[in-house]
């Protein structure tokens, strides 16, 4: 028998990340695994045993009873890759990639790590068993017989044996990498992940490496430079696969941290302490001798250990936090107040990354305290994770509430958006305690009070007053929207309340979104035009009513506007469970379902109109309610304005839609299906979200929703 030489069809000095294979090796690879391939539980302590077995290692590895059952499963597959392995080095026309293909195949129905493994099990008992013949063989006869069997007409290994042994080494540290990569993918999925690719060019070339290890050890000449070729392939798989095991064990102790640190959340946030000073330390992360300072003012710096007893407000926001202007200048206001009585110290802790000149500028000018760039949180990632979860922080700013070692209130800012001035001090239960005590004496200018002031004040108790807001899009047939629609329907309105002597009229127009925005600054001047018509001129139309259109800011005021409009519909739908609400507040539940109602439906327009200064209000459609006012100016033309006086407008109105059968709700059902909308807040947490028209239970889908 001839000495077989064994070549390589391209023979290439790799650089470090020339160890992937190209597409068509990797095409060939995949043909070799199923789709049910699975992994194997025992590799771990497979690998053991193989490791000890490839060095040559003193040490014994006893695996356990589960172990060893589990193991002796794995003796038959072992077996036959072992003879797969040696077969592969006896004379055959097969170059050495397609030999490798080929143990691919016999390995199809095992993960990439459990192929490894397997085929290094499979190798190892040959190797062995040559290491055990090599040290015997001169004094045993038996064991030279054998060896003389095995290498008639073939080389001895000679000098090959150190290069065998240096490609077992790195081929046993790449698998135990792999294999410890596995384990910390299967524990935690959110690590950082590794192509696929990379997996099967890995074990493609380490089973092309035990080939040519196998060929050295019976005796096969092996090429030197194919040898150097698959060392520095071996190399490069080594390098790759230490880096990332680095990188995820890096990740997976960071993780641990995250979750050690997530801990002291819940634990600190869960209890009550004996000062601030507890919960601000590891809120804050900085020492209790660590100064805060204010910008304004840099005399009144003060260390965190001055805070430990008393109220104070952390803002917890995102570093854009001027971008939320109508909430930072509900904080501005809040500090301005409170400062001068002195019953809050207001902190601003920014969750994110954020360059030194921006937090400079950020800080300028602020009426509340900060720390300095260099003491900045380092766990704002967990700080921002729990935030999310446990208070529904959204980057928009919060105001959590201390008071003496207790946090009493998660999201301050609501009650302010909600309660203005009466939200202050603020108290545990505040929410419960402020409906309970004010909920029933509640008025229309709740709603309007932070428009403009010119809805709310009232010159003289005895003046008529009433306030007109106009919302949603009514659209022409070529789909734009009809800014002129908006003041027709004004000037019936008008018309209408002419009527009456001493009527003061405020209308404005209410965006929803940014196309509303820019629909404001048209109908606004429509409306005026028409108010600036009708009150010229010889005919002089407007004689007995004083109409106004009130300029509000469509970004700032309005946005909070909305923002008590949700959060009055979502605290009174949670009060309304039993359906126990009467009174000013069932009218407020009514009517804040039905502006989110139209405000969530496209191309539809609505009205809201009411006296400020009392509990009626009417919320209907802009089609219905001009078709309403069309028929008082209709009823006033035809005789009747004797009738219509002694009802006054209000009532002109609500009988008109009690005729359509829409009773106190105020809000007529469009087609057969209620309306999906957006709620701010976890519906799990506040016993589910009910439909704001059928009242029915909704199911939690991306919105939440009520009809199919």
């Amino acid at each position: 028998m001839e000495t077989q030489a064994i070549t390589a069809s391209k023979i290439l000095l790799p650089a470090s990340d020339e160890w992937r294979c190209d597409s068509k090796i990797l095409n060939d690879i995949q043909t070799t695994h199923s789709i049910y391939a699975k992994s194997i539980p025992e590799t771990d302590a497979l690998m053991k045993i193989v490791e000890n077995t490839l060095n040559v290692s003193s040490k014994l590895y006893e695996p356990n009873g589960q172990e060893k059952s589990a193991l002796g499963a794995l003796g038959p597959i072992i077996h036959k890759i072992s003879c797969e392995v040696s077969s592969n080095c006896s004379e055959t026309q097969d170059s050495l990639e397609q030999r490798t293909l080929n143990l691919l195949m016999s390995l199809e129905k095992l993960n990439w790590d459990a192929k490894i493994a397997i085929t290094l099990a499979g190798f190892a008992t040959n190797y062995a068993e040559f290491c055990l013949i090599d040290e015997v063989y001169t004094k045993n006869t038996t064991a030279i017989g054998l060896l003389q069997l095995k290498r008639l007409g073939q080389k001895n290994i000679g000098n090959n044996g150190d290069t065998v042994k240096e490609l077992i080494t790195k081929m046993t540290c790449i698998a135990k990498n792999i294999l410890t990569l596995k384990i910390i993918q299967d524990n935690h999925p959110s690590t950082i992940s590794i192509d696929i690719a990379d997996f099967q060019s890995a074990s493609y070339w380490i089973i092309y490496a035990i080939l040519i290890c196998s060929l050295e050890i019976s005796g096969q000449e092996v090429q030197r430079v194919l040898v150097d070729s698959i060392i520095k392939k071996i190399d490069g798989i080594s390098s790759h696969f230490s880096s990332k095991l680095k990188e995820c064990q890096k990740h997976e102790q960071e993780q641990k941290i995250i979750k050690e640190q997530y801990e002291i959340y819940v634990r600190i946030f869960g209890r009550r302490h004996d000062d601030n000073v507890a919960i601000l330390e590891p809120l804050l992360n900085c020492k209790e001798d660590e100064e805060l300072i204010y910008s304004k003012d840099p005399m009144k710096n003060i260390k965190l250990k001055d805070l430990a007893n008393g109220s104070v407000i952390i803002v917890l926001s995102s570093f854009n936090i001027d971008v939320y202007r109508e909430e930072v200048s509900l904080i501005e206001t809040l500090s301005n107040k409170t400062s001068t009585h002195g019953q809050y110290h207001i902190v601003w802790l920014p969750i994110g990354n954020c360059k030194e000149e921006t937090y400079a500028t950020l800080v300028s000018n602020k009426p509340w305290y900060y720390l300095r760039f260099e003491s900045l949180v380092r766990q704002t990632v967990v700080l921002k994770q729990y935030a999310r979860k446990e208070w529904g922080f959204d980057e928009k700013p919060m105001m959590m509430v201390l008071d003496n070692g207790e946090v009493i209130h998660h999201d301050a800012l609501s009650l302010i958006q909600m309660w203005g001035d009466l939200a202050i001090p603020f108290k545990r239960d505040q929410e419960t305690t402020l409906w309970r005590d004010h909920g029933k004496s509640l008025e229309f200018k709740f709603l309007l009070d932070y428009l403009h002031d010119d809805f709310t004040r009232v010159e003289k108790e005895s003046d008529s007053q009433y306030a007109c807001l106009f919302g949603g899009r009514m659209l022409q047939k070529s789909r734009e929207a009809d800014e002129k629609w908006f003041a027709d329907l004004a000037e019936k309105l008008m018309k209408a309340a002419n009527l009456w002597n001493n009527i003061k009229l405020k209308m404005a127009y209410l965006s929803a979104n940014k196309e509303e925005v820019n629909l404001e600054t048209k109908i606004k001047t429509e409306v005026r035009d028409k108010i600036k018509k009708n009150k010229q001129g010889k005919e002089q139309i407007l004689k007995y009513v004083d109409v106004q259109y009130v300029d509000v800011d469509q970004v700032s005021t309005v946005n909070l506007f909305w923002s008590r409009v949700r959060n009055i519909m979502l605290q009174l739908s949670i009060l309304d469970e039993n359906k126990t609400l009467e009174g000013n507040m069932k009218t407020l539940l009514d009517t804040t379902r039905g502006i989110v109602k139209y405000s969530s439906l496209q191309s539809t327009a609505w009205v809201l109109i009411g006296k400020p200064r009392t509990n009626e209000m009417i919320i209907c459609g802009a089609e219905l309610f001009s078709e309403f006012v069309e028929q008082i100016n209709k009823e006033i033309d035809g005789g009747k304005s004797e009738l219509i006086k002694s009802y006054g407008l209000m009532k002109s109105l609500r009988v008109r839609l009690e005729e359509k059968g829409l009773g106190k709700n105020n809000v007529e059902l469009v087609g057969t299906h209620c309306f999906k909308h957006v709620v701010y807040g976890d519906g799990t947490k506040t016993g589910g979200m009910k439909c704001v028209i059928c009242n029915k239970a909704m199911k939690k889908v991306a919105l939440y929703q009520c009809c199919e």
